[in-house]
């Protein structure tokens, strides 16, 4: 017996032994814990554990190689803890393995006399730094003094382990050196800022803050005015240089204007959508883009409804946010899009107006009237003749009502000489009503059928 040492350490493999605890290193819990020990659980002894010990790899790890001894002896020590209950230990099948030792001891097919790594299978006898060890048993491939398992580039020369991102890949055989996602290959920005964030050529984007750019508008009064505009306002404290700002539409760009300071307008400018785009000539890469919309009114939009039974005009009203309507010379001013409003009158005048003169004007008059306008009234065989009130007039609106409001009947009519014929064959006895709606007024009127 002579020299007895622990075979390999917590790190041999393919798989040592599983615990290096003792009491000096974790504690009094573990009493007699001698270090370099296999340990088990229920869950782990309940099935045969393999433990194994490689020789040839483990001597560049152990620092020891035992490859070359003669004559080897084993041991297992047991020992025993007052603290465990456990049922103790089986071994079963220990077994040495090895080469026999013959012209060809790894069985690769190539001779021990020219195999570049005689104990381990290669017969591919790869040999990258050329140093006559092949590389499966080789320590440092590359051949650049530094072991395979500290070497952050194992297989390409780098004696400095230069790397710049600090990601444990060295700069000779890094293909992302910044570590910025935009491969050595397109980087255009090869030591971009850890962290920054970059473009598609590797460089790092700078922006500026939210209110570096203010944007103000004045809407077009009134529809073909042009005269709307955009105010850009340049915060305070920005990086200096100059700053260019594009506006376009549809695409297409209608001006661009540079400026470092104060504000800078874009006049005479129609209703529409319009997209304004800023960029700095020291900041690489930064556009900052924002969608402008210049509003213009609607042309005056007005639909009436006359109700002869209250004699009341209902008016439904767009284009604008304030109406303004004259009715028989009185004057009403509503937000609402719907108003109802007396009519006193025979002969109704009524106009409307929006809050921009260029938006029209709508006129009308509507006439109440007990005279007869439509003949024969009762109608008996199906047509009646209604005239105008002037023979001047050539085309006028027919709406027919039945007494419970639902229109039956709307068509435009030809007049001859102010006078204009409906057929209202096939309808049932009753009362209807007659809306009739020249360029300029509106008639309404009973009519009876039998």
């Amino acid at each position: 017996r002579q020299n007895w040492r622990v075979l390999g350490t917590i790190n041999s493999g393919p798989k040592w032994y599983n615990s290096d605890r003792t009491p000096q290193t974790t504690g009094n819990d573990c009493y007699n814990c001698v270090g370099a020990q296999w340990t088990g659980t229920d869950s782990e002894y309940a099935t045969m554990t393999e433990y194994s010990y490689d020789f040839e790899a483990n001597k560049s790890i152990d620092g020891v190689d035992l490859t070359s001894e003669t004559q080897i002896a084993f041991r297992i020590v047991f020992e025993s803890d007052q603290a465990v209950t456990e049922e103790g230990v089986v071994i079963d099948d220990f077994l040495i393995g090895g080469y026999v030792d013959d012209e060809d001891d790894d069985d690769d097919g190539i001779l021990d006399v020219d195999d570049n790594c005689p104990l381990t299978p290669n017969a591919d006898q790869s040999d990258l730094d050329g140093d006559g060890i092949g590389d499966v048993c080789d320590d440092d491939d590359d051949g650049d003094g530094i072991p395979d398992s500290e070497d952050n580039c194992p297989t390409t020369p780098n004696t400095d382990q230069a790397d710049v991102d600090g990601d444990g890949i060295g700069d000779v055989c890094d293909t992302d050196n910044d570590n910025d996602g935009v491969l050595n290959e397109n980087d255009q920005c090869p030591n971009t800022t850890p962290g920054a964030t970059v473009n598609a050529s590797g460089c790092e984007i700078v922006s500026l803050p939210p209110n570096a750019f203010t944007i103000k508008t004045t809407a077009v009064t009134c529809s073909g005015n042009n005269n709307g505009s955009i105010k850009v306002t340049l915060a305070s404290g920005l990086p200096e240089g100059t700053y260019n700002a594009v506006l376009t539409e549809n695409g297409q760009q209608l001006a661009s204007s540079i400026f470092n300071e104060g504000v800078v307008s874009f006049e005479n400018l129609d209703g529409g959508n319009y997209q304004l785009c800023f960029t700095a000539d020291t900041l690489s890469g930064f556009e900052r883009c924002a969608g402008v919309i210049l509003y213009e009114p609607e042309p005056l939009s007005v639909q009436s409804v006359v109700n002869t039974s209250s004699s009341e005009i209902a008016l439904e009203l767009n284009g604008g946010d304030a109406f303004e309507i004259t009715l028989n010379g009185k004057t009403f001013v509503t937000n609402e899009s719907s108003i109802n409003l007396p009519l006193d009158r025979i002969e109704n005048t009524i106009e409307v107006r929006g809050t921009q003169d260029c938006q029209g004007v709508y006129t009308e008059t509507i006439i109440l009237s007990n005279q007869v306008f439509i003949y024969p009234n009762p109608v008996h065989n199906g047509k009646v003749s209604i005239y105008l009130g002037d023979s001047s007039i050539e085309v006028a609106n027919a709406e027919l009502y039945d007494f419970s409001g639902n229109k039956i009947y709307n068509k435009e009519q030809q007049a001859t000489s102010g006078v204009i014929e409906l057929n209202v064959n096939g309808l049932r006895p009753g009362i209807y009503m007659v809306q009739i709606r020249t360029e300029n007024k509106l008639i309404t009127h009973k009519l009876v059928i039998r």
